[in-house]
């Protein structure tokens, strides 16, 4: 079976944009300081070192604001500001001790502050475009990650609306299949007590299937054949030799994973709509297939067929067509076709994913 890929962890995305944002800044500085190299008369390596050093020293407060400090929106533009002015000073700071003894450097600190104060803008101005790109994307990174979130979340609320739907229709099918199963063992007690007790039988496989999807979200090709073959035996006791059932499925299919209650709206369907108003009733074929990447499921009947207003539009193929598009977007259907010998053969169609251990 293809398994899904595996989605990266929240650690493995920081990293990645970690090491994202120092090439970003690597690349920034290396551009920065290029062309300051050609407007200075200053060696190239001094203006490199130093401006390569204003922008690691962004890089480094702009990912502890994020990471540790994480400031609320309203106190964003202070840390920012912080940044810039942090990684200014140092980056000047560097450059004047590269050009300066210690005794020298406070002499021209004193002597010529307007000197001092152009090569602060100049490195201010530097940190400040590095500053703002790192940012910008630290905040897109922010927002896609809680776009993500909404989506995670919206998804769950998708899934949890299935499996209600998925209740609702359980409880409008079973209602009506247990009373006239009750009743039909009621009726067969007297007259055919062997009768009664197959059906009895079949009805405590049917019930224990039922319980056991109704706990998990996920199920198996098998339990949902087992389900099927309690029902349909149910029913062949209860129309007699007016219903037939095959059921086909390779081995390998059986572990596969199947969702519940996307067979049983199809069967009861074939039944009810086609077999139990046809006076000489007929055959419902279940057969499931592997083609290709897909799992191919047919329920197929020679009954009277669907009621225009019913065909296609059945509460429980509603659910059905709802539920395949929540749980596999455009990537399952399913069809309805009449048969050219008459009654309707219903083709489900979805990914195949991983066996259930």
């Amino acid at each position: 079976m293809i398994s899904a890929p595996h989605a990266p962890t929240p650690v493995g995305q920081v990293k990645r944009a970690l090491w994202r944002n120092l090439l970003v800044t690597l690349c920034i500085s290396t551009l920065a300081g290029t062309f300051l190299s050609l407007a200075s008369q200053s060696p190239p390596w001094r203006v490199m070192l130093t401006i390569h050093t204003v922008g690691l020293s962004v890089f480094v407060a702009i990912t502890l604001i994020f990471s540790v400090i994480k400031p609320s929106p309203r106190r964003e533009p202070i840390y920012f500001i912080g940044a810039i002015t942090v990684a200014a000073v140092l980056g000047l700071v560097l450059n004047w001790l590269l050009r300066f003894q210690l005794e020298e450097l406070l002499k021209i600190v004193r002597e010529y502050p307007a000197e001092l104060l152009a090569s602060l803008l100049l490195m201010m101005l530097s940190a400040a475009v590095t500053a703002s790109i790192l940012w910008g994307r630290e905040k897109a990174g922010r927002l896609e990650a809680a776009y993500h979130a909404e989506q995670a979340k919206r998804g769950e609320q998708d899934k949890q609306l299935m499996q209600a739907q998925l209740r609702m229709l359980q409880a409008q099918i079973e209602p009506h299949f247990l009373f006239n199963t009750l009743a039909s063992v009621q009726s067969l007690i007297d007259v055919s007590p062997g009768t009664a007790k197959r059906m009895l039988g079949l009805f405590n496989d049917y019930l224990r299937a039922s319980l056991a999807r109704t706990r998990h979200a996920d199920g198996t090709v098998r339990q949902e054949l087992d389900l099927l073959s309690a029902y349909l035996g149910i029913l062949q006791i209860r129309m007699g030799d007016r219903l037939n059932y095959e059921i086909d499925c390779p081995e390998q299919l059986l572990d596969s994973t199947l969702p519940p209650m996307l067979l049983q709206p199809l069967v009861e369907n074939a039944v009810r709509h086609g077999l139990e108003p046809k006076v000489e009733g007929g055959t419902v074929q279940i057969h499931l297939a592997r083609v290709g990447d897909h799992l191919e499921a047919t329920v197929c009947d020679n009954g009277l067929g669907l009621p225009a207003e019913v065909h296609g539009q059945g509460v429980g193929l509603s659910n059905v067509r709802a539920r395949l598009a929540t749980l596999y977007g455009d990537t399952a259907r399913l069809t309805l076709s009449a048969n050219p010998e008459g009654g309707v053969t219903a083709r489900l169609e979805l990914p195949c994913l991983p066996t259930l251990p």
